[in-house]
């Protein structure tokens, strides 16, 4: 085998088929769409060495300003205490049920304090088991994965003039379920309501007294409940937020080997069938902002290569012979297929698109290489495991790392060796040895569990 590519300088840029069963394609759906998740879950930390408590959230001079010394900006005072502000009074019974509402709009917390006291209150219930902790903790991810995405991220005064000026129609009653979030994701619903200090709202309210807009807290409970969350936990909460509000670049690594062609269900559908079914699903997920890629491999599928580009990384947005990055992987996506009697070339591949990310010019992302794969290394000529896992380790940039994200589909997958190939690189691994498997599997992954 040849090198899989060789590591550059990187000083000067740090510087359908769904198959033939629906049910088999419903589950495939949902796990790629929990996979969007995984991804936010296994980067659910603070990056470049830094701790997440550095965070040092900064409410802008003025109206709502932070009084208090803690990380909320606030010193639990009704002025500080966030409102939900609306046409209607909030019918969500949480702070957690209106953080997981896509259709209410935020600020950016490490600027806003209605948005850090939301937060706040949210955690301490998630904390006193008023809120369920998941949902709580996947509804914190797809709010950072998604800042920005669906519309530019605005001030409070600009979030309350704008609902002024632009109502929207009654909300349906807050979700009970986060992931319904992910709607912001592409342009979910639009806001109808947001949060701001109760401070900012009485200005705003003193300014415009014949407003149709009211303030309001879920359940109409005081502005002491309940009260806001420890400053160290909050200050953790606002330093991974700002960790997954920036962009992904990721390079997908599909594994394309026969093995890929085995049935996986009465009906005949293989693994194949349920990873383009995934595949496709997926591109519909992530934001505008992220960068996405897509590799084939199995074993010299392109010369002596074991890897084969199949679409390049760039933006979700990107156009792309006529149509956008999304569009384009989505076609990809459904062109796949096995290759009948290959091999599974997974440590070159790795080693290979480890590398291309690293080298890839994006100093301000989240890098990332995951590797879908149902089994083992079988290139005769391949470097070996312990060869792959020193250069992972002392090629790797500890100012912008490449993490990679390993998912074992198969009861054929080696699950220590994909183990270690991502704890080599600050990532995890994740295994569904049964098709039945596969949506604990993601669950677990989206729970960080």
């Amino acid at each position: 085998m040849t090198d899989p590519g060789r590591p550059r300088d990187r000083a000067a840029h740090r510087a359908e088929r769904s198959g033939p069963s629906s049910k088999l394609l419903l589950w495939a759906a949902l796990a790629m769409a929990a996979l969007l998740l995984l991804v936010a879950a296994i980067l659910w930390f603070p990056r470049n060495g830094d701790d997440a408590a550095s965070v040092s959230p900064t409410d802008g001079a003025g109206s709502g300003a932070a009084t208090g010394t803690g990380a909320s900006g606030e010193a639990n005072d009704d002025a500080q205490a966030p409102v939900v502000v609306g046409h209607a009074n909030t019918r969500a019974g949480t702070w957690s049920a209106v953080l997981a509402d896509p259709a209410v709009e935020l600020g950016r917390p490490s600027e806003d304090a209605g948005t850090r006291g939301l937060i706040s209150r949210a955690l301490w219930e998630a904390q006193d088991d008023r809120a369920n902790r998941s949902a709580t903790d996947e509804a914190l991810k797809l709010r950072a994965r998604t800042e920005g995405d669906a519309a530019p991220v605005l001030a409070a005064p600009e979030r309350l003039q704008q609902l002024a000026d632009h109502p929207s129609p009654e909300a349906p009653a807050s979700p009970e379920n986060a992931a319904v979030a992910a709607g912001a994701a592409s342009g979910g619903p639009q806001p109808n309501a947001t949060v701001v200090t109760r401070a900012q709202w009485d200005e705003y309210h003193s300014q415009h007294p014949d407003t149709p807009l009211v303030a309001s807290t879920p359940g109409d409970r005081p502005a002491a409940d309940p009260p806001a969350v420890d400053d160290d936990a909050l200050k953790q909460a606002l330093g991974q937020w700002a960790h997954l509000a920036e962009p992904f670049h990721a390079l997908v690594a599909i594994d394309v080997s026969g093995s890929m062609g085995a049935p996986v269900s009465p009906d005949g559908a293989t693994r194949m069938d349920l990873t383009k079914a995934a595949a496709t699903t997926a591109v519909t997920l992530f934001p505008e902002h992220d960068a996405l890629g897509v590799w084939a491999f199995g074993h010299r599928l392109d010369g002596d290569k074991d890897y084969r580009e199949i679409t390049p990384v760039r933006e979700m947005a990107a156009p792309v012979d006529g149509v956008t990055q999304r569009e384009r992987l989505a076609q990809d996506a459904q062109a796949l297929s096995f290759v009948p009697k290959g091999y599974t070339g997974l440590y070159d591949t790795t080693l290979a698109a480890f590398r291309k990310v690293l080298d890839d010019d994006a100093p301000d992302s989240l890098k990332t290489v995951i590797i879908l794969t149902d089994g083992i290394d079988q290139d005769p000529d391949s470097q070996g495991l312990d060869h792959l896992l020193a250069a992972l380790e002392s090629e790797q940039d500890p100012s912008n790392p490449v993490r990679i994200i390993t998912v074992g589909i198969s009861q054929d997958a080696d699950e220590d060796v994909l183990r270690r190939i991502s704890e080599a690189t600050g990532g995890t691994s994740h295994i569904a040895r049964a098709p039945e498997d596969i949506q604990e599997v993601f669950v677990q992954a989206l729970t960080g569990s």
